[in-house]
């Protein structure tokens, strides 16, 4: 979060050591069990005598969780976080300042307060219109970023002892020049190359082989032409959706309906607006006046507030969209009227209302549809609820899922057969409850025995029993000789087709022109560069194995990869080398000097914080974490 708020910021702390709490996360944290010890404490982890409290976790896993819905969408879950294993990214870094704050105890090192209001005080996002620190705008970031002034201040306090702890070894990494001259010449080494593809027609037409053939690659892929296990199920199946089929919908319902949610089919007041942000009320007063005495508005945003006309534009805005109390401002201003100075977090706003949308509501007749699918879905989910605490009563008195059925009223269904993927011997789906759990849980289960009452994804339930199963078999040859005379010679084709791509290769390292090459399978030889090895758009077109092999081999040789189209497959060979002279590139050099030095201090640091880590001692108590995120001790 710190990172965001600094984001333009130039200060020597943020430039040399922010990307090491990235690197931090990698240093023996969340790399298994080795590290996690039991414990009945109330701290998730202890460096030394430094600790992370559960609270301190918490806080730190929901803001980060917080931040990535912020930037995913609201729709990525806890779950998922904890699938992509926020927690450990979150866990490192807070064990990386921990060891920070154990080292500073250990050896003295102090922040004081005014450096770190200083520090807090130059980031550019706390900044308002002049430039200066803005206490109002200070609190509302904070608010948006959900920090504390606190925890804004620790941070950039562990960030600041970061930098007087790992600043030697940070100065002490040293770029050699023949290193940087090196990389210099291999990374801005230009080549041209020629190249044309091979497509699978290029082998011409293939002879089907004998009986014989067939039969031998038949019976060395059988996983190819086996039919998978499949099993018929009789599935008792409440669906809500077939339910609310069943359910009439009342005139009077639909009205009531209509009424509770007719804010739902309103479309609010949304007016077209032209603005400009100032700096003080002064200047903005300045601007109405100019306004008002019938300038342009685009002409007096550019004078007075230095934008382009393309940035005045708010385009069409409802009262909600703006901050209080610019909306209601904005909203009371009649069309072709210049409204403000108004003044909100980000400045003083001059606007002009140039056009008006009024409100609207959608009327019964339109709705009337969907205000009937929610009336009847409803009552269906209301009654799913009803039929699945009886459905367990029956299954639980020893009802048969036939005689469930019945008298539930509730129709039982009979799938001759599925496999595990949901599909029938036709290969076609299958229509089935969405309920992930349902397939699986009956390729487990044994034959005649009623499985568990499964919650389905539209609300209902799911109940199955297997009938009988017919084990996966391989297919008698005579059933699927078309299809393994396919596949045989498919595969035929692909190995005459890169035994093809190598001999005309061969024949290019041999002294062949790549023109005359490509014209031997009727293909056009094409010329791209010259362009670097690596990211160059000018070799865009050609497979990125093959660019790379290239800048392997001397002027004049091939090489031969597949086509990015996945069936063709590309002979390339170098035409021209350009090679880089670090001598004419001074700036360019000192360019790969400097980044190959940021690296060296990267490394130095992570090394010494895997130092520090193995001379304090890291814990971790994994049952209080496992609890804190919801889950089982192992």
């Amino acid at each position: 979060m710190l990172q965001t708020l600094r984001k333009g910021a130039s200060t020597w702390v943020v430039r040399i050591f922010l990307g090491i709490l990235m690197i931090s996360f990698g240093i023996g944290i969340w790399q298994g069990n080795s590290l996690f010890k039991s414990g009945a404490d109330s701290t998730v982890a202890r460096v030394g005598e430094t600790e992370v409290s559960a609270q301190d976790f918490q806080h730190a896993f929901d803001r980060e969780l917080r931040q990535l819905q912020s930037q995913l969408g609201g729709s990525f879950t806890r779950e998922q976080a904890l699938a992509f294993n926020v927690q450990g990214a979150v866990l490192s870094q807070l064990v990386s300042d921990s060891t920070i704050r154990e080292a500073a105890r250990l050896f003295g090192v102090r922040v004081p307060d005014s450096l770190v209001a200083k520090e807090i005080a130059a980031i550019p996002a706390f900044q308002g219109p002049s430039g200066a620190f803005d206490a109002t705008r200070f609190q509302y970031v904070l608010r948006q970023a959900n920090l504390t002034e606190g925890m804004l201040a620790a941070q950039v306090r562990s960030e600041l002892l970061r930098a007087q702890l790992y600043g030697p070894a940070a100065t002490g990494a040293r770029a050699p020049e023949v290193v940087a001259q090196a990389l210099y010449r291999y990374r801005n080494e230009r080549r041209s190359l020629e190249y044309f593809t091979v497509p699978p027609a290029a082998v011409g037409t293939i002879a089907a082989p004998e009986d014989a053939v067939l039969d031998e690659y038949y019976k060395a892929h059988p996983a190819d032409f086996t039919a998978p296990e499949y099993r018929a199920v009789t599935l008792l199946w409440i669906d809500p959706a077939e339910i609310a089929k069943t359910i009439p919908v009342t005139e009077e319902a639909l009205a009531a309906t209509y009424e509770e949610h007719k804010a739902d089919y309103a479309t609010p007041e949304k007016r077209d607006v032209v603005q400009m942000v100032l700096q003080d009320e002064e200047s903005a007063k300045q601007a109405v006046a100019d306004l008002e005495a019938g300038q342009d508005f685009a002409a007096v945003a550019k004078t007075r507030a230095n934008v382009d006309e393309s940035d005045t534009k708010l385009g069409l805005v409802a009262e909600a969209d703006l901050p209080a109390p610019y909306g209601p401002a904005v909203f009371a201003t009649d069309v072709g009227k210049v409204g403000g100075p108004v003044q909100t977090a980000l400045g003083w706003h001059v606007f002009k209302v140039t056009s008006i949308t009024p409100a609207s509501t959608k009327p019964l007749d339109d709705v009337r549809d969907e205000l009937a699918r929610l009336i009847s879905t409803d009552a269906a989910l209301g009654k799913v609820a009803t039929l699945g605490k009886s459905l367990q009563d029956e299954i639980a008195g020893g009802a048969t899922l036939e005689e469930a059925g019945e008298r539930l009223q509730v129709p039982v269904r009979k799938i001759e057969a599925v496999d595990v993927e949901g599909k029938d011997p036709a290969g076609q789906p299958v229509t089935l409850p969405n309920a992930p759990e349902l397939l699986p849980k009956l390729f487990q289960a044994a034959t005649g025995a009623d499985g568990e009452i499964l919650d389905t994804a539209a609300g209902g339930y799911v109940v199955g029993r297997v009938d009988t199963v017919t084990p996966a078999t391989l297919k008698p040859f005579a059933d699927v000789k078309d299809a393994v005379l396919a596949a045989w010679e498919a595969g035929e084709r692909s190995t005459r087709q890169k035994a093809l791509a190598d001999k005309l290769a061969a024949a290019i390292d041999g002294g062949q022109s790549v023109e005359d090459a490509a014209k031997s399978i009727g293909a056009t030889a094409g010329l791209v560069g010259p362009g670097q090895r690596s990211g160059d758009t000018m070799f865009s077109a050609l497979p990125t194995e093959l660019v790379a092999s290239l800048f392997d081999r001397a002027s004049g040789k091939a090489a031969t990869a597949k086509a990015t189209n996945g069936s063709d497959i590309v002979v390339g060979a170098v035409k021209a080398i350009e090679a880089a002279d670090p001598a004419a590139d001074a700036t360019g050099v000192k360019a790969v000097a400097d980044t190959l030095r940021a690296d060296f201090a990267g490394d130095l640091a992570a090394v010494f914080e895997s130092d520090l880590r193995q001379r304090f001692g890291v814990a971790v108590n994994e049952p209080l974490l496992n609890s804190l995120l919801g889950r089982s001790t192992p």
